[in-house]
């Protein structure tokens, strides 16, 4: 088990048209990934059992959660309850980096696969 992880030494896989991931990390309890979002990049209103903490480490994007609409730049901590419809997309000129913890463990992101139940169209 590795205690420390350098993220640049794990290699990337699209999550969705425009967006990469990598699992960071996996515990008996969360699931960790850091995603980078594309220029113009939007993902559908979905939902999923997990809970979902994040930090915005480079750009912008615009999150609507459960129907509010912010903005999540640099720096920026966000929370996204399980089963609470939300969506994402980057409408800046720049990638968009987070990093992000999901809990319960994601089994669908340790497969490379990007399962959720999409619920809308993109915001």
């Amino acid at each position: 088990m590795a205690f420390v992880i350098n993220p640049a030494e794990i290699e990337a896989w699209p999550l969705h048209e425009g967006i990469e991931g990598k699992v960071v990390a996996n515990g008996k309890n969360m699931t960790t990934l850091m995603a980078t979002w594309a220029p113009k990049t939007r993902f559908a209103v979905h939902i999923h059992p997990h809970e979902q903490i994040g930090t915005c480490l480079q750009g912008e994007a615009v999150f609507t959660i459960d129907g509010d609409e912010m903005a999540v730049k640099k720096g920026d901590v966000y929370h996204i309850p399980s089963n609470i419809p939300h969506a994402e997309r980057n409408d800046g000129d720049e990638p968009a980096v987070f990093f992000e913890c999901f809990s319960p463990v994601r089994e669908d992101l340790l497969r490379q696969r990007f399962d959720q139940k999409i619920i809308g169209p993109a915001e």
